[in-house]
């Protein structure tokens, strides 16, 4: 499911996609003619030294006319050099356009998700912004999506490339040696099965990564946010001590993933590098027999690269793979969530100000007992009323309900019309609610005091300063209207 979550991100760019795979695939079988030049040197030196050799060259026939129409060994040299500069200036052309449309595609994927995950997240229930992290959440809509986008193109790339290179680099074994070809492909199960067992066991550690990593991030945003508080209580010592256990539970983790990794590779080298080291002594063998030519073996153990490390790299693709599938474990959990507006009214009437409670009750998920009971009361247009109670008995849930801030129990009446027959954003709009904890954005105080009425004229900003009695407070900043203030109103 997550793999198939992972692919439906590259809805909109399927034709860059493509045109990409294509780049991919031109640039990697490319790339595997290279030994062939080499082969074809030591062919040519081997004819003008007198010992001729009827290798057969897997090269273009326009190629080898061209180098063979050389009089001399060095101007055939000049022009297996000359094809070979013209041959490579060709691929790292492929390359740049390759990287090019690899990054564009990248970070427009990236940015795509990054505001999918935002809208998303602000039409959720105030509930679930009551019981979630905002560090947790930062750290889903940077890191994760960084890992999420630089897997989809970057790591999936590079698999289509070493699958790339792996065919290409069988294709031209064929021609060379069929033994040294099949021998070179026998290891495929080891590294398959080895992968598995890898991937089992890393993904459920980078699990624990990236929840290690999310509590410390909340950690420092909570530090962030709340410096005054900090500072006011002298707190500074409990909040150092908790952030050091957090980053020692994350750092811990860490070292144990990079102790897996750093097993897994090690192995895998072991295998390639005994790999290697067999093909050599079968190719020496093969020399010694006659069956194989100084050329050839050359041309095999430089094309053998192009076996040993795509197979090898399967297990790094593997790595990504189990982060990114992590990652979209993450995000998805979010995005998954029914958003706020799912259950909602469908009426937008005039409000005049009449609010009836009647036979009201209300309790959080969490508790058995209710909060509020068969609350009833009225208030009628124009009236004030203040509501007292100790801490915690519900004065600021009764507001909330009435912004339809939670789901209730009984009936909330606003001008005769029930509240949940009535639009959650414009019951919101028409209600002028003064939070108990003020909250000022990184922006101008003019743009603070517009924040629920954007389009709102100077005049009435000012009249709204007036009211607040901020006026002269304002007026005695350097700027006034236009001085910026940072977040929370801390600088």
């Amino acid at each position: 499911m997550r793999l198939k979550s992972l692919f439906k991100l590259t809805k909109g760019h399927l034709f860059a996609y493509l045109v990409l795979i294509v780049l991919v695939l031109i640039h990697r079988f490319t790339y595997s003619f290279i030994p062939l030049f080499t082969q074809y040197i030591i062919y040519a030196l081997n004819n003008f030294l007198g010992t001729p050799s009827d290798t057969q060259i897997n090269l273009p026939n326009f190629l080898i006319q061209f180098f063979e129409s050389g009089e001399t060994i060095l101007m055939v040299v000049f022009y297996v050099a000359l094809a070979l500069f013209t041959y490579q200036f060709i691929r790292y052309t492929l390359m740049y356009y390759e990287n090019y449309l690899k990054g564009a595609i990248q970070e427009k994927i990236a940015k795509e998700l990054r505001l999918k995950i935002f809208d998303h997240v602000q039409n959720l229930d105030y509930k679930f912004h009551n019981n979630s992290d905002s560090g947790d959440l930062i750290q889903r809509a940077t890191s994760d999506v960084e890992t999420i986008s630089g897997f989809i193109v970057t790591t999936l790339m590079q698999l289509i490339g070493l699958l790339g290179s792996l065919f290409s680099g069988v294709y031209q074994m064929y021609h060379i040696n069929q033994t040294i070809m099949w021998i070179s492909l026998a290891v495929i199960p080891v590294y398959t099965i080895s992968s598995i067992i890898y991937f089992n066991k890393i993904e459920k550690v980078f699990n624990e990564v990236e929840e290690k990593e999310s509590a410390m991030m909340t950690v420092i945003q909570e530090n962030v946010s709340a410096s005054k508080v900090v500072k006011a209580f002298a707190n500074e010592p409990f909040e150092i001590e908790k952030m050091e256990a957090k980053n020692k539970a994350y750092t811990d983790m860490n070292i144990k993933a990079n102790k897996m990794v750093a097993l897994y590779w090690g192995f895998m080298d072991l295998i390639s590098l005994s790999q290697y080291a067999g093909i050599t002594i079968l190719c020496i063998e093969f020399a010694r027999q006659g069956v194989m030519d100084a050329p050839q073996i050359v041309a095999a153990l430089m094309l053998l690269g192009l076996l040993v490390w795509p197979i090898r790299g399967l297990g790094r693709l593997i790595n990504e793979f189990s982060k990114a599938s992590v990652a979209m474990g993450r995000i998805d959990e979010i995005i998954k969530k029914p958003i706020e507006y799912a259950i909602d009214g469908t009426l937008e009437p005039e409000i005049q100000g009449h609010i009836e409670f009647k036979n009201v009750s209300f309790k959080f998920d969490d508790d058995e007992s209710y909060l509020l009971k068969n609350i009833s009361f009225e208030i009628k247009p124009g009236e004030t009323v203040a509501i007292i109670g100790k801490t915690g008995s519900g004065k600021t849930t009764i507001i909330n309900l009435l912004m339809r801030m939670y789901e209730y129990e009984g009936s909330i009446l606003i001008d005769g019309v029930e509240l949940r027959d009535i639009k959650k954003q414009h019951i919101r709009k028409n209600i002028g609610a003064v939070l108990q904890d003020p909250f000022l954005y990184s922006k101008t105080v003019y743009e603070n005091i517009a924040i629920a009425n954007p389009k709102a004229t100077e005049l009435e900003i000012e009249m709204a300063a007036r009211t607040a009695a901020i006026e002269k407070d304002i007026h005695t900043f350097q700027n006034g209207y236009q001085t910026k203030v940072g977040e929370k109103g801390t600088t």
